[in-house]
């Protein structure tokens, strides 16, 4: 009969194993770890999505269904998202402006620069990057990671 001790030391294993995920390399060479986060891209569309696609619209050209209710409506943002050079824009984004409001409570100066580098490759008509594992190409098919 296995002492106490071996019992706990084998549980002990168990939940550690468990908790961390224990990465096992699939068949196909690829690990059951999930990533630690998102792509840049998909983090940006996402921020674009909760906070400014009301007022700016889908593609930034001040059109978004928030937009009619303000006086002077929204400025387009077409031709003002150029060559990566956003430290203008992320303070605008940070601190507001006009009837713009702060956003810098919610959304830090780098998930800032994901906002416009998503919104720059969208007014470019760029498509977005090809998925890097199978979790985000699953995501991408609306499927699930297997």
């Amino acid at each position: 009969m296995p002492s106490t001790r071996t019992l706990l030391g084998a549980a002990l294993a168990l939940s550690v194993a468990l908790s961390v995920g224990a990465a096992v390399a699939k068949p196909d060479g690829t690990s059951t770890m999930p990533s630690k986060r998102p792509p840049d891209y998909e983090v940006g569309k996402k921020l674009w999505t909760q906070s400014c696609w009301q007022c700016h619209g889908a593609t930034g050209k001040g059109d978004g269904p928030a937009a009619a209710a303000l006086v002077g409506g929204v400025p387009s943002l077409e031709g003002k998202i150029k060559g990566g050079k956003f430290d203008a824009l992320v303070d605008v984004i940070q601190q507001g402006r006009g009837r713009m409001p702060a956003y810098s409570e919610d959304i830090d100066e780098h998930d800032s620069r994901r906002i416009l580098q998503y919104l720059k490759d969208t007014l470019e008509g760029k498509k977005p990057p090809p998925p890097q594992n199978e979790k985000d190409k699953a995501d991408a098919e609306g499927g699930e990671g297997q």
